[in-house]
């Protein structure tokens, strides 16, 4: 049996190999070179912090419908509208992106595995292909009409599906007053701390199905931020699916069907949002005709080259998007508040967020707490032109079935080197604070992750 050090050495030498062959058969000029530069002709960094974190200009850009700050021009800017591309055209609108671990180790505090309870646990360590790999078009289709359209891959579930894709109408009325997107949606894409632009990307889950609304075994705690997790156990899609209290959900889901606008009609230093989608972990279909809306406010307090800052808060109003294990519909809702600040090459960011499920039947109110809190703070700092460092903090108060019922913290450390301004490795650490609970709690079983992966984007 191979040590952790082996094993740390041999991944070291698989990524080696992986980069000089990239770098032999990748073309110089698409090294860093991804989708929109390629369009308006300008270096990542003009909208990156580095990737995927956007500064303060590139969030404009965003808001805008993939148009520069301040005009709408659409594809006739630099290149040109889809209608009129050629096949010379087309990598100016469509990119890739391939990121996820080449080796993993997780351990577990294994004692009471085996017990048919909720948290059994199994160690592992183990050598993968990068696990998720992105093909997205983007850009805008004429003038203040945008498309991005997002299909995921993910090898170790044998899963290919939609991410995202909307369409984006900006700037009606008035510049800048409303923006209107409609599809597959990121609800929190404008909020302070995106639930898709992490350096510390979230990292999956294995699970134990065990059929309709019962709970699951959970071998590999999914590391989102505190802040976005469900927080819940013994909660359940419309459709008997367990929802894992670490997994992302509701306005900090990556994606769901709807609509939403939002605008900043005083000025740079107000935005808000108001949307409606199908309802938590619903995708395409909506099982009870019921919708969830939410409404986000967002305060810019600075936005200069070397610094910027924002503060934003934001409420979400399900509507029976869960149920219990005794079949009974709920109302889930959230509250959040995140805080960003960026300062030459220093990015704080973190989010405060409370859970409530609400019409809870008699028979369960003495055996479920029905409020949950997540706490997230993280900092990334660019130490030099290649190498940057990132910490993050997660507090995790959660609600649901008492006898499940264990707080938890978490403490992920980073060091991802970039290549190039889109292509980059990593070494992660995650570290549980707390103390082991012998097999009974889940979210204390597990002791702490060692993950070496690699991020490129073309």
């Amino acid at each position: 049996m191979k040590s952790c050090g082996q094993y740390f050495f041999l991944g070291l030498s698989f990524i080696f190999v992986v980069v000089i062959v990239l770098l032999l058969v990748i073309p110089p000029a698409l090294h860093a070179i991804p989708a929109f530069t390629r369009t308006y002709n300008v270096k990542c960094t003009i909208c990156h912090t580095r990737p995927p974190r956007l500064n303060s200009y590139g969030e404009r850009f965003l808001e805008n419908g993939y148009q520069l700050p301040g005009t709408e021009e659409g594809g006739s800017f630099g290149g040109k509208a889809f209608g009129a591309l050629s096949l010379e055209d087309v990598t100016n609108h469509l990119a890739i992106r391939l990121r996820g671990n080449v080796l993993r180790s997780v351990d577990f505090d294994n004692e009471g595995s085996g017990r048919g309870i909720q948290g059994s646990s199994k160690d592992k360590t183990e050598f993968s292909f990068p696990e998720i790999a992105s093909f997205m078009v983007s850009g805008t289709l004429f003038h203040n009409i945008g498309v991005f359209v997002e299909v995921e891959t993910n090898f170790e579930e044998n899963h290919t599906g939609l991410e995202r894709g909307f369409f984006t109408f900006n700037n009606i009325g008035k510049h800048d007053v409303a923006h209107l997107r409609v599809g597959r949606i990121d609800p929190s894409a404008f909020w302070s701390y995106p639930t898709a632009r992490q350096q510390l990307m979230v990292i999956g889950d294995d699970r134990d199905e065990h059929g309709d609304f019962h709970l699951p075994t959970i071998d590999r705690i999914a590391l989102s931020p505190a802040a976005f997790a469900a927080k819940f156990s013994g909660i359940f899609e419309r459709n008997g699916t367990p929802i894992l209290p670490y997994q992302s959900a509701l306005y900090n889901a990556v994606s769901e069907v709807g609509i939403d606008l939002y605008g900043r009609p005083f000025g740079d230093w107000f935005l808000y949002q108001a949307g409606i989608i199908n309802g938590a972990n619903e995708d395409f279909r909506d099982s009870n005709n019921s919708k969830d809306w939410y409404v986000m406010m967002r305060l810019d307090h600075a936005r200069s080259k070397f610094f910027s800052s924002s503060l934003s808060g934001f409420a979400y109003f399900g509507n029976r998007n869960a149920k219990l294990a005794t079949r009974d519909s709920v109302d889930w809702e959230r509250y959040g508040f995140a805080a960003n600040i960026q300062y030459k090459m220093i990015d704080l960011y973190g989010a405060f967020v409370i859970d409530r499920v609400t019409n809870l039947p008699s028979s369960m109110t003495a055996q479920f707490d029905e409020i949950a809190t997540g706490t997230t703070i993280e900092g990334d700092v660019l130490v030099t032109d290649h190498l940057m460092l990132s910490l993050r903090l997660d507090y995790l108060d959660p609600g649901g079935t008492l006898a499940h019922r264990k707080s938890t913290t978490f403490l992920g450390m980073q060091a991802k080197y970039y290549l190039h301004q889109n292509f980059s490795v990593f070494l992660r650490h995650d570290r549980n604070l707390r103390k082991a609970e012998g097999g009974v709690a889940p979210g204390r079983n597990f002791r702490h992750a060692f993950f070496i992966g690699v991020d490129l984007m073309l």
